[in-house]
């Protein structure tokens, strides 16, 4: 049986490359963006070529009404979800004096909020079925904190205390909720960033390098996988080294 795998900020970055893993599977992929689908269409393409199919879906998972909704055009098209990954997120980086409440709220509201609207939404059917795989995206900085990210390393830190909750909550029901925090990874998020995309910054990773999106989005399969059977609960931080 095909898989039915929800993926929010699958527009661009991480996303992208987790949904192109999961369309080279053959998957039924619900595919969420929020103001970038030019390569979604490619994406259903390469789930159709193998035997899956695909939908994209526009949502701003800060609003949790949007949320609910991504996971309803799972259920309406396909009757169930069997893997999530809350990938969708945002990035300020600013001092703590210099952050405005605007973009502490965006910043919780999306990476957190979202996160959490998500979950919520597609428990009850899991539950129902007694299985399925929720794989949140955090950060390695929600384990370290960082001088400037303040708000998102606090978004991220709930992620994986959110993580680690829910886990124990449903994993006597079946379903496996775990987390992947990436450190330094080459996406937009990371090269918009004029503080952090640097050579300097790039030298002090133990490998001497940023990260590839495509490197992430193998965990996330891995745990979505028979890889994942027993793990609950767990952070897995590919990082390059920067946080050990």
């Amino acid at each position: 049986m095909k898989r039915v795998v929800v993926i929010t900020g699958a527009g661009r970055g991480i996303g992208l490359a987790t949904a192109k893993r999961f369309a080279l599977a053959g998957d039924h992929l619900v595919l969420n963006y929020f103001d970038s689908r030019e390569q979604l269409d490619a994406v259903i393409g390469i789930a159709q070529e193998n035997g899956g199919d695909g939908i994209a879906v526009q949502a701003d998972i800060s609003d949790p009404e949007a949320a609910t909704g991504v996971i309803r055009a799972a259920e309406s098209r396909y009757g169930r979800v069997d893997v999530l990954v809350n990938n969708a997120g945002r990035l300020v980086s600013a001092s703590v004096a210099e952050t405005t409440w605007a973009q502490w709220k965006q910043m919780i509201d999306t990476n957190l909020g979202g996160t959490w609207a998500c979950m919520q939404a597609v428990l009850p059917g899991m539950l129902a079925r007694g299985e399925g795989r929720i794989i949140n995206i955090s950060s390695e900085l929600g384990l370290i904190g960082f001088p400037t990210y303040a708000a998102y390393c606090a978004s991220k830190g709930g992620v994986i205390a959110l993580t680690k909750a829910v886990a124990k909550e449903v994993a006597p029901s079946g379903i496996l909720v775990n987390s992947v925090a990436p450190g330094p990874i080459e996406t937009d998020m990371l090269i918009n960033d004029t503080i952090e995309y640097n050579d300097e910054t790039r030298e002090a990773v133990p490998l001497k390098r940023f990260g590839k999106p495509e490197e992430i989005a193998a965990m996330v399969e891995a745990l979505a996988g028979p890889a994942g059977n027993y793990m609950v609960g767990q952070v897995i931080s590919p990082n390059g080294g920067t946080a050990i």
